[in-house]
This record gives structure tokens, C-alpha cells and sequence, in this order.
């Protein structure tokens, strides 16, 4: 069942964000608080809009979230964070969140998120229409910080 991403789902939502990006091809290291907090300030980003996957007995297998940003005179859509859990993936969950996103979004023409080159995220992003950017890149920068 798709339904809207509150914030009480956020800690369901962290341990599967975790879980999910500590494997590969992410291979991230995640902290259960780190995550929480990185979907509570997403959730808290104005004009956010997020959505939930759950099986008929409510276990949590998805979630997607991003916000509004204004561009000019449209409304863009940044998808920031998507995720399916790995034992629940290919069973369309994904395409279920993103036309639920849809749905809440339906004045929306432009979307627009990140994720690592040549992976399954990329090759299911491009399935569902999203292609890379003609015009823009990532750039990055990493600077040296005194740790307090």
C-alpha cells in the first residue's frame, strides 16, 4: 500500500534508508541517527512531499522523499532520497512511490534528483523517463575542518 510519508514514519524509514545504503553498490556507512536526521530535516524543508510503501500488515519496504523548489516561474520537483528495500525491490515498489509523488505533484513538470552513474538506481531512473543532465554537472568539494 502506498500512502503519504509522515513523520512518524521517519524512524522506520532511517533503519531501512541505513540497511539499504550500507549494501552494495552503495556501500555507505549510515548511523541509524544520522539517517533519522538527515529525513527529519527533508521533512521539515518547506513544500516537502513524501510517500511510503507498506506490505498489508504495515512493514515498512519504501519510501521516497524530496521538495518544491521554485525556478523562474515553475515549480521543480527535487527527489532527494528514494529507497526500496533490497529484499522487496523489483516487485515495482519503486514505480509505485514515484507515481504516488506523481499523483501529490500533478502541476509538476520538471523533476530532478542525484544518484551515482551506471547503477541499478540509474538504469531504473532511466526507465521511468529521467536522463542525465544536458547542461549541468555535480561538483564537489571537500575542505579541512578542525574537529572540536
Amino acid at each position: 500500500m502506498i500512502t503519504p510519508l509522515t513523520l512518524d514514519d521517519l524512524d522506520a524509514c532511517a533503519t531501512l534508508f541505513a540497511r539499504t545504503f550500507s549494501e552494495p553498490p552503495w556501500n555507505e556507512t549510515w548511523h541509524h541517527t544520522d539517517a533519522h536526521q538527515r529525513l527529519t530535516d527533508m521533512h521539515h524543508t518547506p513544500r516537502s512531499h513524501g510517500a511510503r510503501a507498506t506490505t498489508p500488515d504495515g512493514t515498512l519496504t519504501g519510501f521516497a522523499i524530496g521538495h518544491l523548489q521554485r525556478y523562474g516561474p515553475d515549480d521543480h520537483f527535487f527527489l532527494q532520497e528514494m529507497c526500496v528495500d533490497p529484499t522487496h525491490q523489483r516487485q515495482r515498489i519503486g514505480t509505485h512511490l514515484l507515481d504516488a509523488l506523481a499523483q501529490q505533484l500533478p502541476h509538476i513538470r520538471h523533476w530532478y534528483l542525484l544518484t551515482a552513474r551506471d547503477s541499478p538506481a540509474a538504469h531504473f531512473y532511466t526507465a521511468h523517463g529521467f536522463h542525465p543532465a544536458a547542461r549541468s554537472t555535480v561538483y564537489g568539494r571537500i575542505t579541512d575542518c578542525a574537529i572540536n
